[in-house]
């Protein structure tokens, strides 16, 4: 019988909040252009925010002892790894 893996919780937040992050900034880009010091700044200041509400998220989920710091030491600063994590730098707690 084979039993399905659990999905690592942290790579699922991590991977769904780096989309949301990425098509917010294409209609910033769509709107601004690429090269716009405005488009620049709030690329700069998005993922900032998004980086931050991330790290207080799974800092929250590993003191409930839900996920653990992955032995890999991926950081979720350098975006999507071919890491079991997926480069949120946290797994499931098993």
């Amino acid at each position: 019988m084979n039993e399905k893996k659990n999905s690592e919780l942290a790579k699922t937040i991590f991977l769904n909040n780096l989309s949301t992050t990425k098509k917010l900034l294409d209609l910033l880009e769509f709107k601004l252009g690429k090269e716009s010091s405005e488009f620049k700044y709030l690329k700069k200041e998005v993922f900032n925010y998004a980086y931050e509400g991330l790290k207080k998220i799974f800092k929250q989920l590993e003191s409930e002892k839900i996920i653990k710091k992955c032995p890999n030491k991926c950081n979720l600063r350098q975006g999507f790894k071919k890491c079991e994590c997926g480069g949120s730098g946290y797994l499931n707690l098993k």
